[in-house]
């Protein structure tokens, strides 16, 4: 079984700009590992912590992108979509758009939609999606 965390739990987890917080996240996260479950961190939390991160900390691209793959590749945490984030996270690092547009993208095809429709031209050249 797993325990979800919110988007402000994960952020002070790694932030750590409060001190208190990040050491409740922190004990949590380790019991929660040591009881031999995982952390939950669904599709809304990783686009949330992907825009705080960016707006509120002015992280680069190359700093988010870091994070968000250690995140995926660290067994402390389980994902909604592991596969889809990782390719969103690829897709991000290549590419021009924002994670949660790639990420919708996937999610989309994955649900068995032939093509995803947008008007946003940092996603033209992306597999499944079509400009209008």
């Amino acid at each position: 079984m797993s325990k979800g965390l919110d988007t402000n739990v994960i952020v002070r987890y790694l932030v750590r700009d409060d001190l208190e917080q990040w050491k409740l996240a922190d004990e949590y996260i380790k019991q929660v590992k040591a009881s031999g479950e995982t952390c939950f961190i669904n599709n809304i939390v990783l686009c949330e912590l992907v825009w705080v991160l960016k707006t509120s900390y002015k992280l680069s691209r190359i700093e988010i992108t870091d994070v968000i793959e250690k995140i995926l590749k660290t067994d402390a945490f389980d994902f909604e979509n592991r596969e889809a984030a990782l390719w969103s996270l690829q897709q991000m690092k290549k590419g021009k758009a924002d994670f949660s547009d790639y990420l919708i993208g996937k999610l989309n095809e994955q649900a068995g939609c032939s093509e995803t429709v947008t008007f946003d031209a940092k996603l033209q050249g992306t597999q499944g999606i079509r400009l209008l």
